[in-house]
């Protein structure tokens, strides 16, 4: 079968390129795939283009068209990746959009250019990450979920704890524990998270708890802003039931990491001759909607998935796209104690194993046979241990000296101090500020009061460390001059000036003068620890 082109001028940057599996006669392959590059960019028959711009900058071009097997043909087309106007959903749109109503048309490759690469974060935290968050190296991941739905929120919590303490590594809601609103979700969420960090205590080590994030999509970013007052580390997330671009939307704005669970996915993967390639979708896709974990049935478990197509989805996970960091391939479903050899062998170090009915049923204690499976993978994979990284602590996290106490009065003394109140360290030397000291003056001393009131002190070129939070601040400025930069704004700063940090601004205080700069800050008491950009 002879190539296909329509000859046009390479665009400004390197163009998407997207591989279609036709199933097709071969007379009909150059018909089918003109269609394509014709319907997904312009939707009008291609005797109706006639216009040379959108010929040459808008229409899909045929770059390669080849026999494969009897019955089917490979077509890949060129797309300017302008089209794609930087949003995953256009991205879809794009690749699959119309031709997805058509027959025999199978999306199984992209290769997307640097230049639409950098719109996205893709993983948050990826494998480098979560291994920092465990502490816990050169084997793979032991994981569970927690079920099934109907056992009481105590229940669900006491697997979660026992799992912990038999030293499990991820354990996550399954995707069918949905609560009927948001107070059932805390319930159920509040009980996990004091399981898993009584049996963390108990440990030294670090088991993550990921709570299922479903909800009516007006209130996810309650529930999303929940599960960060805990200080969780992550939740689980079901992109095609809740949308693949609304899962990039929670990852870049709540930092939390995302654990993508295939539900859904098979209207799109299951069938050989339509739909998308499962590494396409459950791996370059998902990944560049953030996703740190992807999870997919493994071969021999209770759904039909080759060798061959988890060992490509594994590929597209952890291989080389743009600035994106890997993501953990996560293979599940059905799998019993003596799979385990045949998973360590096929995914090595770097995976996540998800086992969760044959785990639970491995023993009468969750918690020993959460250890039996743990001595069968470090048999094969010595582990590594280091300190589990603690969240990020900031000025909000340290504690005052002890022994000021409740005063009635704190009068001002000179250079910007208070009489009963003493100086303290902003943060842990090794982040990344400069020349800040802190006055806690309300609030972390015995006050009955719902906030704090603190003061802060940025000397000539200082500057606070860039965050952000859920909880709001309020900013007086008391002497000097600062800047104030957040994500829409750079503001000049005077005494007396009032500012408002809205909730998850990315923000950062300034001094560029040669004089002190100090400003009160009004916070909740009870609030979430920052995070980094």
């Amino acid at each position: 079968m002879a190539a296909v082109h329509m000859p046009q001028s390479e665009p400004a940057s390197p163009p998407i390129i997207a591989t279609y599996r036709l199933q097709c006669d071969p007379g009909q392959a150059d018909a089918v795939a003109r269609f394509i590059a014709f319907e997904q960019t312009v939707e009008l028959p291609e005797r109706l283009v006639t216009d040379a711009t959108l010929l040459r900058e808008i229409v899909g071009e045929v770059r390669d068209l080849r026999a494969d097997g009897p019955g089917h043909a490979i077509a890949r087309i060129a797309f300017n990746a302008e089209l794609a106007s930087g949003q995953l959903s256009q991205l879809l749109n794009l690749l699959y959009g119309n031709v997805s109503m058509a027959s025999g048309i199978r999306l199984v490759d992209v290769d997307l250019p640097d230049t639409l690469l950098q719109r996205f974060n893709g993983p948050r935290h990826g494998i480098d990450g979560v291994r920092a968050l465990l502490g816990v190296y050169d084997r793979p991941l032991l994981a569970t979920a927690v079920k099934p739905r109907g056992l009481s929120d105590e229940t669900l919590a006491h697997l979660v704890g026992r799992f912990a303490l038999g030293g499990g590594d991820i354990v996550k809601d399954d995707q069918n524990l949905v609560a009927p609103d948001f107070e059932g979700f805390k319930r159920r969420v509040d009980a996990c998270a004091k399981a898993v960090n009584a049996a963390n205590a108990q440990t030294g080590r670090q088991c993550l708890y990921f709570p299922h994030l479903a909800a009516p999509d007006e209130e996810l970013d309650d529930y999303a802003g929940f599960v960060l007052e805990l200080g969780l580390h992550g939740v689980l997330v079901c992109p095609m039931v809740i949308g693949l671009d609304r899962m990039r939307y929670l990852n870049e704005r709540y930092g939390l990491v995302c654990m993508a669970h295939p539900a859904m996915s098979g209207v799109y993967t299951q069938s050989r001759d339509h739909g998308i390639a499962h590494d396409v979708l459950l791996g370059t896709l998902f990944r560049l909607a953030g996703a740190d974990i992807s999870v997919f049935p493994a071969p021999g478990g209770r759904f039909p998935y080759s060798a061959e197509e988890c060992a490509g989805l594994a590929s597209a996970l952890t291989r080389p796209l743009g600035q994106l960091a890997p993501a953990w391939p996560c293979p599940a479903g059905g799998m019993r104690f003596e799979s385990l050899p045949q998973l360590e062998q096929d995914y090595g170090v770097d995976a996540v194993l998800l086992i969760g009915g044959s785990l639970l049923g491995h023993a009468p204690d969750l918690a020993d046979g959460t250890r039996a499976y743990q001595t069968q993978i470090r048999a094969a994979f010595p582990e590594r241990l280091v300190e589990p990284q603690t969240s990020w602590a900031t000025s909000c996290e340290f504690e005052p000296s002890t022994g000021e106490g409740v005063h009635t009065l704190l009068s001002f003394l000179q250079d910007f101090r208070w009489q009963h109140r003493s100086d303290l360290r902003y943060k842990n030397e090794e982040d990344d500020f400069n020349a800040v000291r802190r006055v806690e003056l309300i609030g972390r001393h015995g006050e009955q009061a719902d906030f704090d009131l603190r003061y802060f002190e940025v000397e000539p070129g200082g500057y606070t460390s860039l965050e952000k939070h859920l909880h709001t601040h309020v900013i007086l400025v008391a002497r000097g001059q600062g800047v104030l930069v957040t994500d829409e704004l750079r503001a000049d700063l005077k005494p007396m000036d009032v500012a408002y940090v809205r909730p998850l601004e990315v923000h950062q205080l300034r001094n560029e003068s040669e004089q002190p700069f100090g400003f009160f800050c009004i916070v909740d008491r009870e609030r979430d620890r920052p995070m980094r950009p």
